[in-house]
């Protein structure tokens, strides 16, 4: 069912109001994430106010600068949430999808069409020149019409029609991130299935060596 949205409600306008927290903000760069009764139904609020001064100014209003562009190019996708609207540059208002992420999900508990649904969604998002970027079971919802659903475009990358050369290249090892993701998902949900899961692209190869490397070098000695 689509709800009839009011336009984006203020943030005095939703303050007092019934909420309940989703992701409190789970380190300083994250934005807190809220479900809020907004009057013509819930939606989501994601809000940098309470993050520190240099957050709050300057890296959290980017993020959904991003977040936005991401979303202005997917109104048309379902399984993708609607963009309400920026509430003010330290917040942003998203359509509520309820249902459980496939981080909650049993293997075997989906249909392999839920994934083949998953799989035309992403290559969707790809047409319209948006790769999610850090796809993962927390990112996919199973909606109330029991289809897939993705969330959080906060790390998203938004190519124009003839990008740099460098945007390009991002953009597509980002495309690439996202369906060995779905693959992913399908191979450990889905117990025994074909499917084969494509190597990790060479940019996220590169930064996952970076960061194993990183922890083993702070590792404290015997561990």
């Amino acid at each position: 069912m689509i709800l009839a949205y009011a336009p984006v409600p203020s943030r005095a306008a939703l303050a007092g109001r019934p909420a309940r927290s989703l992701h409190p903000g789970r380190n300083l760069t994250k934005a807190a994430v809220t479900v809020v009764e907004s009057g013509s139904g819930p939606i989501v609020v994601k809000d940098f106010a309470a993050s520190p001064w240099p957050i709050r100014r300057f890296f959290g209003p980017w993020h959904l600068d991003r977040e936005e562009r991401a979303y202005s190019r997917l109104q048309a996708i379902a399984g993708v949430p609607r963009f309400l609207g920026r509430i003010d540059p330290q917040a942003i208002a998203v359509e509520f999808v309820p249902g459980p992420t496939l981080a909650t999900v049993r293997p075997g508990d989906l249909p392999m069409a839920f994934f083949d649904r998953l799989d035309a969604i992403v290559a969707a998002m790809h047409a319209a020149g948006v790769a999610h970027a850090d796809l993962h079971r927390h990112d996919v919802l199973v909606g109330p019409d029991g289809g897939p659903w993705i969330v959080d475009f906060s790390t998203a990358i938004v190519a124009g029609p003839r990008p740099d050369p460098l945007i390009a290249l991002i953009f597509r090892q980002a495309c690439s991130a996202d369906r060995r993701s779905a693959a992913k998902l399908r191979s450990r949900l889905i117990p025994g299935t074909p499917a084969p899961v494509p190597p990790r692209p060479g940019l996220y190869a590169i930064a996952a060596w970076i960061r194993d490397r990183g922890r083993r070098l702070t590792r404290p000695r015997g561990q």
